[in-house]
């Protein structure tokens, strides 16, 4: 017998699948041809496009944030209150409600320090300036001797103060202190001080003129 040769099944050499005697198969996978430089060019630009949009949105919830210097307890400022002072003035608002008053320590008072102290006392506020330079140059800081300021209370018979030297005289200091009024005798006995400083040198202050007159002139207002 002789051998059958083999069975050709596409005649004409035409792709079996395009006559629809087998299915279609997959494509198989083409290698790509894009070079590595592509490849990493395109990823940095997503990359910097990611950081871009993260940075417009952050800046866009900013405006909501409180800011982190921003403090909780801040003390507001004067202007903040309607013009309500944020500090305490107790101290001066005698003044403020009496302004033309005179208390019986008002007057001008010799310490044993050679100073002389101005008092001012409205109700039981009271102020002085105490100065031992004798001729005051005007507007010149530093002259011989010291020159302070106190500012208090007074309950009873006793006076607690602050005080302070200002520029006029070469001496700086300051601290608190107690004095007691001998309504016999006229003086003030100091008898207590407080703070670091040096210790104050008038330890007994004796008046050497009368209260000021009620009657006394006031102030002439500032100039607008």
């Amino acid at each position: 017998m002789s051998e059958i040769g083999p069975v050709s099944f596409n005649a004409v050499d035409r792709p079996l699948a395009g006559q629809g005697i087998l299915p279609r198969l997959p494509a198989l996978a083409i290698p790509s041809t894009r070079t590595p430089d592509v490849t990493r060019y395109r990823r940095s630009a997503a990359t910097a496009l990611v950081v871009l949009l993260t940075t417009v949105a952050m800046a866009g919830c900013g405006g909501d944030a409180a800011s982190p210097t921003a403090s909780a307890g801040a003390t507001p400022s004067p202007g903040e209150n309607g013009g309500t002072p944020v500090t305490d003035l107790s101290a001066i608002g005698c003044a403020t409600e009496d302004p033309t008053g005179v208390g019986e320590l008002t007057g001008t008072w010799e310490g044993n320090d050679s100073g002389v102290y101005y008092i001012r006392q409205v109700g039981d506020c009271v102020w002085w300036f105490g100065t031992e330079v004798v001729d005051i140059e005007a507007g010149a800081t530093g002259q011989a001797g010291f020159a302070n300021v106190a500012a208090g209370r007074m309950v009873g018979t006793q006076i607690d103060l602050e005080w302070a030297d200002v520029p006029l005289g070469n001496i700086l200091n300051g601290g608190g202190l107690t004095f007691v009024f001998d309504v016999a005798a006229d003086t003030l006995t100091l008898t207590a001080q407080r703070g670091d400083g040096l210790p104050f040198g008038g330890t007994v202050l004796t008046r050497i003129q009368p209260e000021a007159s009620p009657d006394a002139s006031p102030s002439a207002p500032a100039s607008p």
